[in-house]
């Protein structure tokens, strides 16, 4: 109520008798006491507002700080650039991980240019050679017709044109493997296959044993997996002595699929070297004797693509044993 003009609190209690205890108390301090929290509470949450965010502002952007040197550095790297890399900073945190991680795929980007440099150097210099040998011929054949006759160019250019399409046949398979397309995917009879080879290459003369062969059945494309181990066979006879075998041997989930020869052998060190695209060991440097160097390299892409992969490892004769490992089907 109001006393004299003052807002009081009024409480009143029954005590002895008939008698009334009254106790009004002021309430001018309790106004006075909200009005000074409210003044501060409105300076000092705007105030505490503008101190948090300055605070987060300045913590956030020194934290960000590695990322924005990280995009800067990313944002600066072209592809003649590749060699150069992130700085890690020492804080072993994520923005150390994330930068790891960068240098990492900048490692794996750098890896495929080079490796795609050499492809495309390599290809070059195998078309080049066929080319050159046509046209050699062909102003040979011009300039001196007394020396080279009709018949002999022709020989030459139908030979180098083959080779020719043998290669660019190859680079056409390798790339539709690289890119994962164009297989017909089926359950194929391995052993068929292998018995197939064996059979072929017994018309054409070889000592190969087969008796290694058992049924197994896998899930790919017939004529990739034809053309796998029809590699592996050839490059067996090209660097046999006269022995060949082959093999398949079904094992738990997977068949084995094995081709050996009595040649040289591959070095440790060249065994995983050998599946890249145009390398041939130092034995094989010959074109003719040493292909196109794409065979191996189509082999592993064709296994790859078939959900296996190829090795190498020492025969029982001491030459060169190519294992081709894959899942079996029911």
């Amino acid at each position: 109520m109001t006393v004299d003009g003052d807002r009081v609190l009024v409480v009143s209690e029954d005590i002895e008798g008939d008698r009334t205890l009254v106790l009004a108390v002021s309430m001018d301090d309790d106004a006075e006491t909200l009005a000074t929290v409210a003044t501060l509470l409105a300076v000092a949450v705007p105030v505490l507002l503008l101190l948090v965010a300055v605070t987060t502002w300045l913590v956030v952007g020194r934290a960000l700080r590695p990322v924005e040197r990280i995009r800067e550095e990313v944002d600066g790297i072209t592809a003649d650039r590749l060699h150069q890399r992130v700085p890690v900073p020492d804080t072993a945190d994520e923005i150390a991980a994330l930068a790891t991680t960068m240098n990492g795929m900048l490692d794996r980007l750098d890896a495929a240019a080079t490796a795609q440099r050499r492809f495309v150097s390599d290809a070059s210099h195998e078309l080049r050679s066929p080319l050159a040998t046509i046209r050699q011929h062909a102003e040979l054949a011009h300039a001196h017709p007394e020396v080279t006759s009709i018949a002999e160019l022709a020989e030459v250019v139908s030979e180098e044109g083959l080779r020719l399409q043998g290669i660019v046949e190859s680079l056409l398979l390798l790339a539709r493997l690289d890119e994962g397309a164009g297989t017909n995917a089926e359950a194929v009879d391995l052993d068929d296959i292998a018995l197939g080879e064996v059979r072929r290459m017994r018309a054409a003369g070889l000592d190969v044993d087969g008796s290694g062969i058992h049924a197994a059945r896998v899930h790919g494309d017939p004529r990739l997996l034809g053309q796998l181990v029809r590699n592996l066979a050839d490059n067996a006879v090209r660097h046999s002595r006269g022995r060949v075998a082959i093999g398949v041997t079904p094992a738990g989930d997977h068949v084995f699929l094995t081709v050996e020869d009595d040649g040289a052998g591959v070095p440790s060190a060249e065994r995983d070297r050998i599946f890249e695209r145009f390398v041939r060991l130092d034995e094989a440097r010959s074109r003719d004797a040493g292909g196109s160097g794409l065979g191996l390299a189509i082999a592993q892409g064709i296994a790859t693509s078939a959900g296996g992969h190829l090795t190498v490892d020492d025969s029982r004769w001491g030459g060169a044993r190519f294992v081709l490992t894959l899942p079996l089907t029911a």
